[in-house]
Parts: C-alpha cells; sequence; structure tokens
C-alpha cells in the first residue's frame, strides 16, 4: 500500500478498502495521517471526540484494529505499554526513548538475516520488527541541565 499524506482522497480509499465511509472513519484516518508520531487510541479519541462527542473510545479502539486488519495501519505494541498506531506500514523498525516514550522510525537497508535455533525448524517468519532503546537528544539535553 502507498504510503499516505494530507492529499489522500479518505473517502475513496475507504471505500477502494471496501469500507462504508463514515465520519468517524474519515476523521480518525485524517487525525493519522496527520499526526506527527504513533498514536494511542486515546490521543485519537481525545483529538476527535470534540467533533463527535457520542464517540466512544471502544468505536475508535475498534476501528483502528480493523484499519490494521486490511493494512491501512500499522498496529505497534511494547510490552504491556498501550497500542501505538503507525500511518507508516512500510517496513521499518523503531527507536524508543526509554524517558520520554517517543518513537522514531527508521529503516535498514536490507532484509536481516535471521538464524534460527535447532528447535525452531520449520518455523516461517512472516513479519519482524526491531526496537531499540535508548535516550532521545531532547531527554539527555534536559538531564543535562
Amino acid at each position: 500500500m502507498q504510503r499516505l499524506s494530507s492529499d489522500t482522497n479518505i473517502p475513496k480509499l475507504l471505500k477502494d478498502v471496501g469500507l462504508r465511509v463514515t465520519p468517524q472513519r474519515e476523521a480518525i484516518l485524517n487525525f493519522l495521517i496527520n499526526h506527527d508520531g504513533h498514536a494511542t487510541v486515546d490521543e485519537i479519541y481525545q483529538a476527535i471526540h470534540p467533533t463527535f462527542p457520542s464517540l466512544s473510545v471502544s468505536t475508535v479502539y475498534n476501528t483502528v484494529k480493523h484499519f490494521g486488519e486490511i493494512g491501512l495501519v500499522k498496529e505497534i505494541t511494547f510490552g504491556d505499554a498501550a497500542s501505538r498506531f503507525d500511518i507508516n506500514v512500510e517496513p521499518h523498525h523503531h527507536l524508543v526513548c526509554k524517558k520520554c516514550g517517543k518513537l522514531f522510525d527508521f529503516y535498514l537497508p536490507q532484509t536481516p538475516a535471521i538464524t534460527l535455533p535447532p528447535d525452531a525448524a520449520g518455523f516461517e517468519v512472516e513479519d519482524y520488527h526491531l526496537e531499540v532503546k535508548g535516550t532521545c537528544l531532547s531527554c539527555r539535553n534536559r538531564e543535562s541541565k
């Protein structure tokens, strides 16, 4: 799937993937396209709830989960933390700041060779994600003051 941008015709995109166009779906997808980062369900809900007062958190959750199932967004999970949703569905990985939790996308020039242990013989890799933890520049600068 192509990378989505603010120029994306959201109603056409929703129709093309077989979804009924609703104002809530448009708003959620528009938020994710224009959000700088990797949003949680709560962040999406807080941003669009003023426009749609009857919208529930569970509707947002179910919508983004469904978007993930059909490839419009990618769900990112880190341990027990809340899932985040990424509009960038191209193969990429994440740097994670251990202090503030900010995520940064990064790309590998080629797919790494993975050596499977003997007891995983026959295992078929379908997807992989690298999570590199550290401290971002903003947090390091705050610590040095």
